[in-house]
């Protein structure tokens, strides 16, 4: 009897030494991890499986060290896996999914964190995910969905904000964006018709985005010119600019100089409301332009009114509609705008009644080449009519 206790207390203490061995090689593992030292960490976590193979907790930080070396084939097999030892193990969902991501391969982690949302759809991180990858893929209507479900469940506010800076603010998905627009406004009561022909180019700074242009126009047999720099940078909490300085180069008919600044102020995730000043400046008059508008994207859809008062001898008014239909992602949408109102005579030199009905769209032919296209037609109070379009082209790097 007593060997037999002594033999059970031997037992005891190798299986006790083995137990604190084991928790020791995680608990080395887990303080490599988080320092940095992903070839320590990796050393320590091939010992624990070598007695433990199916271990799925040495599994999974052995995946995430192999995404953190961007060795992403190695962090896939190992963490897919680790979920067909544990298929209920939520953090290798998180974690495989951040190598689809990390890796560009949007729609792999689009599927794993469907998979994640239905078995835990409480947790505020999937959801978080979720839109950082739809952003990738500027999926923007499906990102500001996540969003509100991860403030639903009580994800960091500040991340919130951040992702939702990075839809509300005017971003390319390059650092480069050059292109060419041409423009043909067919003009009734047998005037010459009318041109426009536009180049530009635009480099994301990160902080700011600026666009330089160059305008030549043609209206009824006389050509003017313009150059432009337009901005959007961000201002405060949820909130960017969006400053456009034109200046007129031949005087013929453009404004001398036209300033234009707007302020955007995000309310929630699907609410935008903006206020802006516009002065346009000729030889002979000037016109000071205040505006307010209010924007929201209900689901895949854009709808924005501003409304514009105008100040030159007298008071006017100018209403603008937009109603934007994005389909997979915001480089491809069809646009509806209404403008009605005053609008200048720039050979009358007065301001006069019109309407104008606009049909755009955009369409991206792959990673760097978009088309755009636009058909409008504009009608003043003196019954003169312009029915025309506009193609461009534009090409990111």
């Amino acid at each position: 009897m007593k060997k037999i206790m002594i033999m059970m207390m031997m037992i005891i203490t190798i299986l006790s030494a083995a137990t604190l061995d084991y928790e020791a090689l995680h608990e080395k593992g887990r303080i490599l991890y988080q320092t940095g030292s992903a070839q320590e960490a990796l050393e320590v976590y091939q010992e624990i499986l070598n007695n433990y193979p199916d271990d799925v907790d040495a599994l999974l930080f052995r995946g995430r060290l192999f995404a953190r070396l961007e060795l992403y084939d190695l962090a896939e097999a190992e963490l897919i896996h680790t979920l067909e030892l544990a298929p209920d193990y939520t953090d290798a969902y998180y974690a495989l999914a951040s190598v689809y991501y990390w890796s560009g391969r949007l729609d792999e982690a689009a599927r794993i964190l469907t998979l994640w949302i239905g078995m835990d759809f409480e947790n505020s991180d999937a959801y978080i995910l979720s839109a950082r990858v739809a952003i990738a893929g500027r999926k923007y209507a499906a990102a500001r969905t996540f969003l509100e479900l991860a403030g639903g469940f009580n994800a960091d506010p500040e991340v919130v904000e951040k992702l939702l800076h990075l839809i509300n603010t005017p971003r390319i998905n390059t650092k480069w964006v050059a292109g060419l627009r041409y423009e043909y406004m067919f003009v009734d009561q047998d005037r010459p018709d009318w041109q426009q022909l536009q180049t530009y180019i635009t480099h994301d700074f990160d902080k700011i985005l600026i666009t330089a242009e160059f305008n030549r126009y043609q209206r009824n047999d006389t050509f003017d010119h313009s150059i432009v720099l337009d901005t959007y940078y961000k201002l405060w909490k949820k909130a960017y600019m969006n400053t456009r300085l034109q200046a007129g180069l031949s005087g013929n008919f453009l404004p001398v100089v036209d300033v234009t600044t707007e302020v955007f102020q995000a309310v929630g995730t699907r609410h935008e409301p903006a206020f802006g000043y516009r002065m346009m400046y000729y030889d002979s008059t000037a016109a000071h332009i205040p505006s307010v508008a209010w924007a929201v994207y209900p689901g895949h859809w854009y709808v924005r009114d501003k409304v514009s008062l105008i100040f030159n001898d007298g008071l006017n008014w100018q209403n603008q509609l937009t109603l934007r239909y994005f389909f997979e992602n915001v480089d491809n949408y069809i646009q509806f705008m209404n403008v009605i109102g005053t609008d200048f005579n720039v050979f009358n030199n007065e301001w006069m009644q019109s309407v104008a009905f606009a049909l755009s769209g955009s369409l991206a032919l792959n990673d760097n080449i978009l088309l755009s296209a636009v058909l409008s037609w504009t009608k003043d109070e003196y019954n003169l009519n312009r029915l025309g379009g506009s193609l461009g082209i534009a090409y990111r790097w």
